[in-house]
């Protein structure tokens, strides 16, 4: 569980680099998933930037120890 923590952790830091930058040509796919060049807003990159840190956070509680 560890290892898929840190890989959502990634790809949603990605995701919001990629609806910052809009690098994508505009279609149905990219348009939802913010990543288009065809409006700039910022709901996107918040929400994925939050999303990687739930998963950072996630991540904490799997590699506490259990309490007894």
């Amino acid at each position: 569980m560890k290892s898929l923590a840190i890989a959502l952790a990634v790809i949603f830091a990605l995701c919001a680099v990629l609806s910052i930058m809009h690098p994508l040509e505009p279609n149905e796919m990219t348009r939802a998933l913010g990543f288009s060049s065809d409006k700039a807003h910022a709901k996107h990159p918040f929400l994925y930037l939050v999303l990687a840190v739930l998963a950072l956070i996630w991540l904490r509680f799997q590699s506490a120890a259990p309490a007894r």
